[in-house]
């Protein structure tokens, strides 16, 4: 069930970063050779900003569906809306026409990931619960390699690139077939639809005032860390180009230089991912998130200042990448501890993409700061300190710890209401 799940990730993730590779190429075929640069700089942004809105989108509203109509059963509906519609994303004539794929996939990406991680959290025991959640999250780094593999596989082909990506639709038929959804939530619906409880009801979720409260908190530490990541992350390659350039590194080997930067990145984020699982097993959620907030804290705005060499920066993005990406393996272990069964995918999901729509501003930002910056410090150093300005966000992450429940070794029918008292 791990392994399917993981799959199921690793094909979400590679569906995103696959847009980001190709969308110069696609938008440049798909805008005509009259196309100026910004032209096409506008429509791929517009076609990456709309998969975002689409991802969130999606996890709001599969997250309730995961609630009502199952997990397994949502997960495999939401790995085939992904695979058919990135598929179709090859036959696009227009920008407009890939646009509007590129949104109805990204629904499916963001609605898989409530799903998936509700279904691990329930079927596996506390004590190996947050060993396997933060395996499923490490996905992401391999869905980065996996993005790579593919574009590689199809020579840089765009529209390949796309097809490849609906390798996943037979993902779906298996998880439908050998995944059972977890007893747990079959117990917990079937006890509340008796009884005419919602599920999978954010108005019912809200209505709780702890449940309201712990949906709060999750959503701030979620903005506070993708805001920061997002903000820091997204112009790691702008930061290499200067490093590459200063050295004298000739304009054809830039981008090849860059990519290996952001493969050493990633190698980073996998790092992080995996080991936070033993540090968070061993003090608890609310110390591990600490750690990980204030490592990012120091080694983000560090890696950007420091770095005064390709190679030093290779080192310091590493750690970087290591602490900033732990953080994610912490949302995937502790917000379906947060929640009841019967709304565990629905708050787990509006935490997490709640949170991706709040911080969607965080590259624009460091953009803006970029260009601020331009007046007060040398030239070649303005990414640098706005890389580091914005790293100090996580400072953020540290103030909202102290106020966090901790979950570490709960079995999950401990945050179980007691529908038939609560609907009686």
């Amino acid at each position: 069930m791990l392994a399917v799940a993981y799959l199921g990730w690793v094909f979400d993730l590679m569906d995103v970063f696959l847009m980001v590779l190709v969308r110069d190429r696609a938008m440049t075929e798909l805008l005509g050779p009259g196309a100026t640069v910004q032209q096409i700089g506008v429509w791929g942004g517009w076609a990456l900003g709309i998969t975002l809105i689409g991802w969130a989108a999606g996890g709001l509203i599969f997250g309730m569906v995961a609630d009502r109509w199952g997990r397994a059963r949502t997960m495999a509906l939401t790995i085939l809306i992904y695979a058919v519609f990135t598929g179709l994303c090859g036959l696009a004539q227009t920008p407009g026409q890939l646009i509007l794929l590129r949104f109805i996939a990204s629904l499916g990406i963001g609605g898989e990931w409530g799903a998936g991680a509700s279904l691990i959290a329930e079927v596996f025991p506390r004590t190996s619960r947050a060993a396997a959640a933060g395996i499923l999250q490490s996905a992401a780094a391999t869905g980065f390699f996996a993005a790579i593999l593919l574009e590689y596989l199809v020579g840089g082909n765009w529209r390949w690139a796309f097809f490849g990506g609906a390798i996943p639709a037979a993902l779906a038929l298996v998880v439908r077939l050998t995944v059972r959804e977890p007893e747990t939530w079959v117990a917990v619906r079937s006890r509340a639809r008796a009884l005419g409880d919602r599920v999978g009801s954010l108005a019912a979720l809200l209505a709780d005032p702890e449940l309201k409260r712990r949906l709060i908190l999750g959503t701030a530490l979620a903005v506070i860390g993708i805001f920061a990541y997002w903000g820091t992350n997204f112009w790691v390659n702008a930061r290499f180009t200067e490093l590459l350039s200063a050295a004298g590194t000739p304009p054809d080997a830039l981008a090849s230089g860059v990519r290996r930067a952001l493969i050493v990145l990633n190698l980073g984020n996998l790092a992080g991912f995996l080991i936070y699982i033993p540090i968070t097993n061993r003090i608890g959620r609310k110390a591990a998130f600490a750690v990980f907030h204030a490592g990012s804290l120091v080694t983000m705005p560090l890696a950007y200042l420091a770095s005064t060499t390709y190679e030093i920066g290779l080192v310091l993005f590493f750690f970087a990448g290591l602490f900033t990406s732990g953080i994610y393996s912490g949302y995937t272990i502790y917000f379906p501890e947060l929640f009841p069964t019967h709304v565990r995918a629905t708050g787990a999901s509006f935490c997490y993409n709640v949170g991706r729509v709040i911080s969607a501003p965080g590259p624009v930002l460091m953009g803006w700061l970029i260009g601020a910056l331009a007046a007060v410090v040398p030239a070649g150093r303005q990414v640098a300190w706005a890389g580091a300005l914005m790293g100090g966000v996580y400072l953020l992450g540290l103030v909202v710890v102290p106020f966090l429940p901790e979950t570490r070794g709960i079995e999950l029918k401990d945050v179980e209401p007691d529908v038939a008292v609560r609907t009686a």
